[in-house]
């Protein structure tokens, strides 16, 4: 019998798949080897641990990824470095995770990472692999990657998280086919997607309550409870900003005895700030926009640069030409520019601006990079073009006042830039936080402008009549500019504005000793227009002292110098200021004379404003002799007027007098309509004026602490 011999069967090489060893087969050989199901992928990394404050930006992303229709739903997340940008990203990708159910895929695109950016060609293998694709079927060309992907996903609810990208050829392949959602996270705002049907949207900084909140989350609620005013200066001096809270937090997490206000302290100052907000082993602040800041082309950066030394909060693109000195449409473009770049922040047309961490960022190249001239040079030019514009709408507003300010006359002779007095109020009032801001930079720089651009604010303070503080933010920089060049005509026009903003508060001692050194200074350089002001002006501080007599002699005295030099508009001012101070003194009978002479002058000046203000005197002596039904027709066309040309302040004065005409013929809800109207137009820079409307309102009977409604367009009808 034969005898049976061993063996062995052996197989070189790396062997995958089904090994069958057998001995002798007969019939039909069938193998069946199980086909594995790919794992769901959950690709995500951890949500953040600590998360506030962003609960319209979540409703955003929710409203954007459930809008697919028949799409897969694209929201592009953008906002500048360490604003939280994949933080809102994979919180919400965490938190809606079962709407999702076919997997959850990421891909870091790196954009600013430490290598170069990430090819969509190596991405799509690994989501692929992740889809259940074997290697050997995955194929070599981005577009058949691609398609395959497509086609994988047909059918599957998946989401996708593309963070860091740097462009839309990036992020356009990795895609899916119809359902679930891709949210891509870019310092760049990547406007190409808008074709595939992306929704934008902008993460700002967190404001004061998000940030102490998230403060609080990482340190422990009994830590900053105890300092509450400390934490609230923290968030402020890093602007908001979460990756900047996150690293003063961890500074403190591992110092448990230090107290908050020794942080604010070395936040404090600004020339250190940036490399304050670093910790080892964490990408520094400053480094972060660094990374952004190399992508931009040379004009870009160097009008980034430059922005960072302008000393206002917002700007638009005629500040930004200026700053670089560059025509407004390259400015135009590189604002987009560093927009895209997530550099600036729009608030609107025309309205930039850095937040506050990105302005010391950019201060600080700017002292690196530019040289002391060039940044005084540019510093000149932002303060040259507020100057120029200021003054541009001070002359359509009050075209005939006199102005001593060299640079008036230039712009005179330019075409008007604005189309009537209210468009150029509404430029003033709009920019007035920046005209500011430029000239308390002028104060020891640029003096002889720096008088000037407060000489051209006088239209906006005087026909709007801001608070005593805007009043005195302008005007005490205004006033030191002008005693630094030396010349006392300026300084004399300067007391006297800031005088009238003390006369706004009632605050009439302090109003007439600016009212005197204005006279002292006009007498000392013989300058008989500004003796005459400063005499016009110690008469008003005298009437609302409640010297009628001595506002009398002063108003006459002024009066006799205007006629000896032929300056019909101050006489009209003069004759109307007599007029109504006689009406004070009960001589109303006397008034009429200087007011009808001051009308007949007003005629042929074509001041609208100055016309309708003669007018309401002439209808206030009127109803004080006892003719108001006569003063209501004429009243009624003053406030129109006023209304037109943007002059707010006086048109409430005309619907208080509306309100007497009214009350002088026994209407006293009429009465009451046109003081509530005033009330709204005072309320606006609340003072003595809008106490006195309030006032008058609960003697008739209205609730002072209501709601006025809005002055109509035409308030008396």
């Amino acid at each position: 019998m034969p005898v049976e011999q061993n063996s062995t069967n052996e197989m070189d090489g790396t062997v995958t798949g089904v090994i069958v060893q057998s001995g002798t087969v007969h019939g039909g050989v069938h193998i069946t080897t199980p086909i594995s199901t790919p794992e769901i992928p959950h690709q995500l990394p951890p949500a953040p641990a600590f998360f506030t404050g962003r609960a319209h930006e979540s409703a955003e992303v929710d409203a954007a990824a459930s809008d697919v229709s028949g799409r897969p739903a694209l929201v592009v997340i953008s906002g500048p470095g360490g604003v939280g940008k994949s933080a809102l990203a994979l919180r919400w990708l965490h938190t809606n995770a079962q709407r999702f159910p076919d997997g959850q895929l990421y891909a870091d695109l790196g954009a600013f990472g430490t290598g170069t950016p990430v090819s969509p060609s190596h991405v799509l293998p690994r989501f692929l692999r992740a889809m259940g694709v074997r290697v050997d079927d995955i194929p070599v060309d981005l577009a058949d990657q691609s398609a395959l992907f497509r086609s994988v996903t047909s059918k599957k609810r998946v989401a996708v998280l593309a963070d860091d990208a740097e462009s839309v050829a990036q992020v356009r392949p990795l895609l899916p086919a119809a359902g679930g959602v891709v949210v891509v996270t870019s310092r760049w705002r990547l406007a190409g997607l808008a074709l595939d049907g992306a929704r934008l949207i902008l993460v700002d900084a967190l404001d004061i309550d998000a940030g102490v909140a998230l403060l609080s989350h990482a340190l422990g609620h009994d830590r900053i409870a105890g300092e509450p005013d400390q934490a609230r200066d923290v968030v402020a001096m890093c602007a908001g900003l979460p990756l900047a809270l996150r690293l003063v937090a961890a500074r403190m997490a591992t110092k448990p005895r230090w107290p908050l206000a020794r942080v604010a302290d070395s936040l404090s100052d600004e020339r250190k700030r940036l490399s304050v907000l670093a910790v080892a082993g964490e990408l520094p602040v400053g480094t972060s926009f660094d990374l952004s800041y190399r992508e931009l082309t040379p004009p870009a950066a160097r009008l980034y640069r430059l922005l960072g030394l302008y000393p206002g909060n917002e700007f638009g693109v005629g500040v930004a030409g200026a700053t670089a000195d560059v025509p407004e449409e390259e400015a135009e473009r590189l604002l987009d520019e560093l927009l895209d770049a997530s550099l600036l922040i729009d608030r609107g047309p025309d309205t930039y601006r850095f937040h506050d961490l990105l302005r010391l960022h950019a201060a600080r190249h700017a002292d690196d990079q530019e040289s002391p001239d060039e940044r005084e040079r540019a510093a000149h030019r932002m303060v040259l073009w507020h100057l120029d514009h200021a003054i541009a709408a001070d002359l359509v507003v009050m075209p005939l006042r006199q102005r001593w300010g060299p640079r008036s006359e230039v712009i005179r002779q330019r075409p008007p830039a604005f189309a009537n007095p209210r468009d150029a109020l509404d430029w003033l009032d709009r920019h007035h936080a920046g005209t500011i801001a430029v000239l308390r930079t002028a104060v020891g720089r640029f003096d002889n402008e720096g008088w000037q651009i407060c000489e051209a604010l006088w239209s906006l303070y005087h026909n709007r009549r801001p608070p005593l503080v805007d009043w005195l933010a302008s005007h005490e920089p205004g006033l030191e500019s002008a005693r630094r060049t030396g010349n006392g005509i300026a300084e004399a026009r300067m007391h006297v504005q800031l005088g009238y903003g003390r006369l706004t508060a009632e605050a009439f001692d302090m109003a007439t000793e600016h009212f005197t050194a204005a006279l002292d200074l006009g007498r000392s350089a013989r300058h008989r227009d500004t003796e005459a002001t400063a005499l016009e002006h110690l008469g008003v501080a005298a009437k609302g002292a409640g010297d009628l007599d001595q506002a009398l002699d002063h108003f006459a005295a002024a009066l006799t110098i205007a006629e000896e030099l032929g300056h019909t508009r101050s006489a009209v001012l003069l004759l109307r200021r007599l007029g109504e101070t006689l009406c004070d003194a009960n001589r109303v009978a006397d008034a009429f004379t200087p007011l009808r002479r001051a009308e007949n002058l007003a005629e042929g000046l074509g001041d609208r404003v100055l016309r309708a203000r003669v007018s309401l005197s002439l209808a206030t002596a009127h109803i004080r002799s006892g003719s108001a039904t006569d003063a209501i027709t004429v009243l009624e066309e003053v406030v129109d007027t006023l209304h037109s040309t943007g002059a707010d302040h006086y048109r409430a004065e005309a619907l208080e007098a509306l309100a007497d005409a009214h009350l002088g013929v026994d209407d006293p809800a009429g009465a009451r309509r046109h003081l509530e109207a005033a009330l709204v137009l005072y309320d606006r820079s609340p003072g003595p004026r809008s106490a006195k409307a309030r006032a008058r309102l609960e003697a008739l009977g209205r609730d002072p602490g209501g709601t006025a409604p809005e002055p109509p367009d035409v308030a008396s009808k």
